[in-house]
């Protein structure tokens, strides 16, 4: 029986020896605690607070600033206006350009919790192209990669892409999302992607109902994003250094704004037996914890790790229909023997080297019941990849 401990050790510690190139660890953290706000309407307005500047459409009242209204019951930016065809959009210019995203990461992010209206709102990374130290939606070429949520049928979920062009699913995709929902929406960009043209993933925690973790959102992974790299406007991740957003109608609100190296989970395959599932993200200087699920019967289990691509199979020739290897078995986490209906076991994530971030590593379990399923007495549980972050 190998030791567990010594076991993650080892893995953790083969790890940093495949990563001899170093990385920037800076991230860039935004709320709207340090602005003027108020929960009597109309809110204290945005526009000239901190460099932030606001315009409307057909509506009276700009976008505000609350007290207490954000999710946690702090201040949070929020429009006023019912009906459609009444928006605003508005934008913030950073004195220089965010650093994950000209370092062409793999997982160069964005996140930011929005409250769900129903015409749409969007928000993304963007370029002042004109320099005239606006973004607004109607300038053309200053907008970048950029989502957009709501809960009309022509709104649903979308991910844009530099062009514009976009991906749309429905809005139930997102964590189970509805109107009315806060969501902490994560974009992640594979930078380097297809020759520098990038691609771009969505993972959503509904806050609303308590998500315990992120969940990738379904037909919005791996998005061809339209970067170029030698471009002048925000097509142009290397010149992106402000943020920008858009509300139609009321019931948008908007908090906490993330950029960074943005971990994520995916799940590889599919099991044949229970569920393998992470209630934390691989994040530098925390652990990855996961979860089997553990079905009647398991005599004791098996988990693996590595930290190479795997080299996946199909396993019904072995007689093993339905099951699969999905992560390679470098290092083993057991065997253990089950006292609940889960199981727990994590990997701990080392705070540097920042050459870590953007790896992938990968995981499954296999479980030994009785009687005997197939010739071998193992069931698989699906596999899961994740990505190494600062947030």
């Amino acid at each position: 029986m190998l030791d567990r401990m010594k076991t993650r050790t080892l893995a953790i510690g083969f790890l940093v020896t495949l990563l001899p190139v170093s990385a920037a660890c800076a991230q860039f953290r935004y709320d709207f605690n340090a602005l003027n706000g108020s929960d009597t309407h109309p809110f204290t307005s945005l526009g000239g607070q901190d460099n932030w500047t606001e315009q409307t459409f057909n509506a009276n009242n700009d976008c505000g600033v609350t007290a207490t209204m954000s999710h946690d019951g702090t201040k949070c930016l929020w429009f006023q206006e019912a009906g459609p065809g009444y928006g605003c959009d508005a934008s913030r210019i950073s004195v220089a350009t965010f650093a994950p995203f000209a370092g062409l990461g793999f997982n160069a992010m964005f996140e930011v919790d929005i409250k769900v209206g129903w015409w749409g709102g969007s928000f993304g990374m963007a370029h002042d192209t004109n320099g005239d130290t606006l973004i607004r939606g109607n300038q053309p070429g200053e907008r970048g990669v950029r989502f957009a949520v709501g809960g009309s049928s022509g709104a649903q979920f979308r991910l844009y892409s530099a062009d514009q062009t976009f991906v749309q699913v429905p809005l139930s995709s997102a964590a189970q999302a509805s109107s009315g929902d806060w969501l902490r929406v994560r974009v992640i960009m594979d930078l380097p992607a297809v020759g520098g043209t990038g691609l771009g993933s969505v993972f959503v925690k509904n806050l609303t109902h308590g998500d315990p973790a992120f969940s990738a959102v379904s037909g919005l992974l791996d998005i061809p994003l339209a970067l170029d790299l030698v471009a002048t406007d925000a097509t142009n991740p290397l010149l992106w250094d402000a943020v920008w957003l858009h509300f139609e109608g009321a019931a948008y609100a908007l908090d906490n704004l993330n950029i960074g190296y943005g971990s994520s989970v995916r799940t590889t395959g599919s099991s044949c037996s229970g569920a393998l599932s992470a209630t934390t993200l691989p994040t530098l200087g925390t652990s990855w914890d996961l979860e089997v699920e553990v079905p009647a019967g398991t005599v004791f289990g098996v988990n693996w790790f590595s930290a190479t691509n795997p080299n996946i199979a199909d396993l019904t020739f072995l007689g093993m229909p339905g099951c699969g290897l999905y992560a390679n078995p470098d290092y083993l986490v057991g065997p253990w023997v089950p006292t609940g209906p889960t199981y727990s076991y994590s990997f701990a994530i080392p705070a540097t080297p920042a050459s870590l971030l953007g790896f992938d590593l990968h995981t499954q379990s296999a479980l030994a019941l009785t009687p005997s399923p197939n010739p071998f007495g193992f069931l698989t549980t699906n596999g899961l990849k994740g990505r190494v972050g600062n947030l």
